[in-house]
């Protein structure tokens, strides 16, 4: 019996009927699920109707990505989202398998993911990329064979990074950047079209610094570079990577944002003002873009990270800083990155947190009052501190790396943080429930 809303009949596999096209989705469709090969029958994708869910799996089950829609499968043609209608055709299992063998295979090159398929000889540029988010995507780029330049302010970092990238077996550059500084960023772009024999595939915009304390004990100075970092380090980026995306025809941009971008960060305002400034450079982008389709504008929203940014960034409250929790794994920024320049896609979540964040920011009245009483009794409770600006001058001093050493394997959210969810959730409930009633 034919599946009404996809055109498939049960039993039978089907893959996408052109073969340039197959790199993106090498797989097949089986009984509503989705495959990448016949000997590892493992689903990477499913069906919800004619709705196609293409994701992976954390080890505790969670999707990788929140966003994780791919298209939708219609009389057996698959719409991709922002990307083309691919045919669907019937393969015989049989026929599949003995394709798949080794000694049947007409080619004797061996399975590669599609994304390093995609990615190959790709030239990426990613800024920040010294420690933290950056380095673990710089390292994730790296193992799907695209050429790297990276850039930040921090030299001997930068050269660590590149170290850990080229035993992937790839080709990486470092131009030592500092995004506040106009003719650098433009020096970036120049080096890297160089590197890239005339091309820059993807550009990445990552660098960033943070200022946290009361808004007017914070020094001005200190406001001015976490946006002129922030924001505007963005906004040079992006100003010099278009003319080449706009040159080629095509280019993908990529942003850091933050769950900052939608729920207002009370005792860190330049951070705040950055963030929110991104969402309407972004979009202004996406306006100005319609008539190059194949350039594309993508935003990533993460949860906090355990990155070292809460150790290095400037602390002006007199008190040690500790990332408020959940905190989650720079490497599920890094696969959602790579994701994006494989299947662009204009906004991705990371983490659930930042999930429940976009929602209450949407349903929850008087949110920022609510954060800053959390922020304000989490600093109170914290230990005395010396005042520093930590890195918004001048990189950091000792050791550099993904991870900021935050997560504790198995600890329980604090009861604080549990409060503060079911605070949200409750709220989230209720303007549902009155939403509903008018």
């Amino acid at each position: 019996m034919i599946d009404p809303a996809t055109g498939m009949k049960p039993g039978e596999r089907y893959r996408v009927s052109d073969p340039d096209e197959v790199q993106q989705f090498p797989g097949f469709f089986l009984d509503g699920k989705y495959y990448l090969e016949p000997e590892l029958l493992t689903a990477v994708g499913w069906l919800e109707g004619r709705r196609f869910i293409y994701d992976n799996l954390t080890p505790t089950g969670e999707p990788v990505f929140a966003d994780r829609f791919a298209g939708t499968v219609e009389d057996l043609t698959l719409h991709v989202v922002e990307g083309p209608a691919l045919k669907l055709s019937r393969v015989d299992a049989a026929a599949g398998e003995a394709a798949a063998s080794h000694t049947e295979r007409p080619s004797p090159t061996p399975h590669r993911p599609s994304a390093q398929r995609r990615l190959q000889g790709q030239l990426v540029v990613i800024t920040g990329a010294s420690s933290g988010i950056g380095r673990a995507t710089a390292k994730a780029f790296a193992c799907q064979g695209a050429r790297l330049v990276l850039a930040a302010r921090d030299e001997q970092a930068l050269f660590e990074v590149l170290d850990e990238c080229t035993e992937c077996g790839t080709d990486a550059l470092v131009v030592v950047t500092d995004v506040t500084r106009s003719e650098q960023v433009e020096a970036l772009a120049v080096r890297a079209a160089e590197f890239g024999h005339g091309r820059i595939d993807i550009w990445i915009n990552n660098a960033g610094v943070g200022a946290v304390g009361s808004f007017d004990q914070t020094p001005l100075p200190a406001h001015e570079q976490v946006i002129q970092t922030d924001l505007l380090g963005y906004l040079r980026g992006a100003h010099a990577a278009l003319p080449y995306f706009k040159a080629q025809g095509r280019g993908i941009l990529i942003n850091t944002l933050s769950v900052g971008s939608w729920v207002a960060q009370p005792y860190a305002a330049a951070y705040s003002a950055s963030k929110f400034g991104l969402r309407g450079l972004t979009e202004a982008l996406r306006g100005e873009l319609t008539e190059y389709p194949d350039i594309h504008v993508c935003d990533i929203y993460p949860a906090v990270m355990d990155t070292p940014g809460f150790r290095d960034g400037g602390n002006y409250t007199g008190h040690a800083l500790k990332p408020p929790g959940p905190v989650y794994d720079p490497a599920l920024v890094a696969k959602a990155m790579v994701a994006c320049a494989v299947s662009p896609r204009a906004h991705t979540t990371v983490g659930s947190a930042a999930r429940l964040a976009h929602l209450a920011s949407h349903l929850v009245p008087r949110l920022a009052q609510f954060t800053g009483w959390l922020t304000r009794l989490g600093i109170e409770r914290s230990p005395k501190a010396a005042v520093s600006d930590g890195n918004l001058f001048q990189p950091p001093v000792g050791t550099r790396g993904v991870q900021g050493g935050w997560r504790t394997a198995g600890h329980p959210a604090p009861a604080l943080l549990v409060t503060a969810a079911v605070l949200i959730l409750g709220s989230c409930a209720l303007a549902t429930l009155r939403r509903k009633r008018r």
